[in-house]
């Protein structure tokens, strides 16, 4: 076999090309990691948002719509008050009565909710990380990604700032998280103050957390039982999002799709350059063959040669995926930050060492193949 130094020095000799190949791998292996950390940001998201001992009860005719679910307000007081294994701390029961509605400001849509004090205790992700929660009438708190979801400015939401939205201003008094779900894109605000300025008197669903969920299947009984005379209808949460995943796996899977064509593309950009290297360095090819060392020793060579590019791309594709820090993305549902985790970008990384495998393997083949005689007289 060659040594490893003959590989290094082409590299150098060829320094030119060597460097457009390095970036041009690396652009490929960012490509990759972003491609890939916008389906795992939205799978995630859509994946995390509930909680297997949540049950949702929502109107007879909206099981898998929220905002279009309607309950009269006593009727829901009623199911948040009856509900049998409700969660408990300090006797206050975990049963939420909500409102959901889309709400628009200029060419912005935001997620509107309405929540009881009880929301705490069943929507556990929720930390408040700057300021407190609506206390006053007209108060409002957001979630982190709430102006990312409305296309704003970060300023435009922050604490102390006036928002104006369904006719009247609010004061935004804090800013929560709630970290790989869909509920850091919402405003929250006092069921009533939210019932008052949109002239709603109905809601759109208790949330309520059960004691264990091996009682899911007793509350969903108390319900069938009870929904005719409420027009209620129960659904797990788990349930309930299963519909979203559905709805986002086209874009995820489209999302990796793409991926695997920039994969695709660097395998043909990366074998152009080494078809170049093998046509450039034909008489060299036969000298190395003359002076002993055999097809199988030239290929390997090309082929480290190769290999070692996409490594170097990878990791640089690697390491600049890291320095973008969170990015905030939106969908109709709510918004989302790209999944730049260690693992994610790993695709990336694998996804160089496969664009320089791809690539330097036919050229190899091509120069172990090569005629003696052709190699020394300088034919392609």
């Amino acid at each position: 076999m060659l040594p490893f130094h003959y590989v290094l020095r082409n590299l150098w000799r060829r320094w030119g090309r060597t460097l457009a190949t390095l970036l041009g791998v690396a652009l490929i292996s960012l490509l990759v990691v972003l491609m890939g950390g916008f389906a795992q940001g939205l799978e995630r998201t859509a994946a995390q948002t509930a909680a297997d001992d949540v049950l949702v009860v929502v109107g007879a005719s909206g099981e898998h719509d929220l905002i279009r679910s309607i309950i009269t307000r006593n009727h829901a007081e009623a199911v948040a008050a009856s509900l049998p294994h409700v969660h408990q701390e300090d006797g206050v029961r975990a049963a939420s009565v909500e409102l959901h509605l889309s709400s628009r400001k200029g060419d912005s849509i935001a997620h509107f909710r309405g929540f009881t004090p009880a929301a705490f205790l069943v929507h556990r992700r929720i930390t408040l990380i700057e300021g407190r929660e609506p206390r006053e009438p007209g108060e409002l708190m957001v979630g982190r990604l709430a102006a990312s979801k409305m296309g704003l400015a970060e300023s435009d939401l922050a604490v102390g700032r006036d928002l104006a939205l369904e006719n009247r201003t609010w004061r935004i008094v804090g800013r929560f998280a709630a970290p790989g779900t869909v509920l850091e894109a919402e405003l929250w605000g006092r069921l009533d103050d939210v019932m008052l300025a949109t002239g709603r008197t109905d809601v759109s669903c208790v949330a309520v957390r059960m004691d264990a969920k091996e009682n899911m299947k007793r509350a969903l009984l108390w319900i069938n039982r009870n929904g005719v005379a409420y027009e209620i209808a129960g659904i797990p949460e788990t349930k309930l999002f299963e519909t979203l995943e559905r709805a986002l796996r086209p874009i995820t899977l489209l999302a990796w799709v793409m991926a695997a064509l920039v994969l695709v593309g660097g395998v043909f950009a990366c074998a152009n350059t080494m078809f170049a290297a093998v046509l450039a360095r034909t008489r060299e090819v036969g000298t190395l063959r003359a002076l002993g060392y055999g097809p199988l020793a030239v290929g390997a060579a090309l082929l480290q040669e190769a290999l070692l590019l996409g490594l170097i791309g990878g990791i640089l594709g690697f390491w600049a995926a890291g320095l973008f820090g969170e990015v905030p993305l939106k969908f109709p549902m709510g918004a989302f930050y790209l999944d730049l985790s260690p693992n994610v970008r790993l695709s990336g990384l694998l996804g160089g060492l496969l664009a320089g495998l791809g690539g330097g393997l036919i050229p190899a083949l091509r120069a172990a193949r090569m005629p003696l005689t052709d190699a020394l007289g300088g034919r392609t």
